[in-house]
């Protein structure tokens, strides 16, 4: 590489290191100490590792990375099956692809306060629409978000709602640039729509479906704003995911350096998937050339 595109590529670097690097640096730094604020000034005394042993016994830290992962599976789950459903659904369309694109879309852009909000009035126990149609039926009507199970699962269903509309852009956009001559092959080949999807069409959108699973999981581990505003967390636990704890040991408790070794744990975690991700998918590329 010639001077001139390293001096380029300089404000690009320095911004990163700005951006990236420090912050992850100042966060290992005080994970390693006991800190705290003092007239605004930030006051590090050195702990070791007390505050990664501390975590290892503390029961709301697994509660917490318990709930994320079971949030994360089911909604990475659903939103990619039912992605990959209507990506091919879509495709299938004579007419009015557009207008289903947008109509699908549309979730995905609405801001969370106010998908929170709508879905509060919507699982609300006296006035949500969800018990007046249980009433209809004579079904007793259900406190949605006030019982554990339930508000775990409502999240979950908000969650899919929200962004399948992503996944399906993702697939449908893959789906649409696959090349229509290895299509038409199958079909002079005899092959129906059913084994063309399973053994021609999916097996080519690995990549894309695999890019998904990835932006998913991200979503799902740094999820907050609709947990948050839809059920505090609650009831009790039921719904602390790994972001909703942090939030209560930094800005509730305070206490900044078991914080900063919560996150550089989960930051640890993420980054162990997303290799074993990569290398899933150049595992698939490898077998697939050879």
């Amino acid at each position: 590489m010639s001077p001139f595109k390293v001096l380029s590529l300089l404000p690009l670097l320095l911004v990163l290191v700005m951006l990236v690097a420090f912050p992850i640096g100042q966060m290992i730094w005080m994970s390693f100490g006991n800190v705290r604020l003092t007239a605004g000034e930030l006051i590090w005394d050195s702990a070791g590792l007390a505050n990664y042993e501390r975590m290892l016994g503390d029961e709301t830290f697994r509660i917490s990375l318990w709930n994320s992962l079971v949030f994360i599976f089911f909604t990475v789950v659903i939103t990619v099956v039912l992605g990959i459903a209507l990506a091919l659904a879509a495709d299938r369309l004579v007419r009015g692809q557009k207008l289903v694109q947008n109509v699908l879309l549309w979730p995905a852009i609405v801001a969370p306060v106010v998908i929170s909000v709508a879905w509060l009035l919507i699982l609300s126990p006296q006035v949500g629409l969800v018990n007046k149609i249980l009433r209809s039926l004579g079904a007793s009507p259900q406190s949605w978000l006030g019982d554990p199970f339930g508000a775990m699962a409502s999240v979950v269903v908000i969650d899919v709602w929200h962004w399948t509309p992503i996944v399906f852009l993702l697939i449908y956009t893959a789906l649409r640039s696959l090349d229509p001559s290895v299509l038409e092959a199958a079909r002079i080949d005899g092959a129906n729509y059913v084994a063309t999807v399973r053994y021609i069409v999916l097996p080519l959108l690995t990549p894309a479906i695999l890019g998904a699973v990835a932006i998913r999981v991200l979503m799902g581990v740094k999820v907050f704003d609709e947990m948050y505003l839809l059920t505090f967390g609650g009831p009790g636990t039921a719904t602390t995911v790994i972001s909703i704890y942090l939030r209560s040991v930094f800005f509730e408790s305070f206490q900044y350096g078991f914080g900063s070794a919560l996150s550089v744990t989960v930051v640890v975690l993420v980054l162990v998937a997303l290799l074993v991700a990569l290398a899933v998918r150049s595992l698939i590329r490898g077998v697939r050339r050879a």
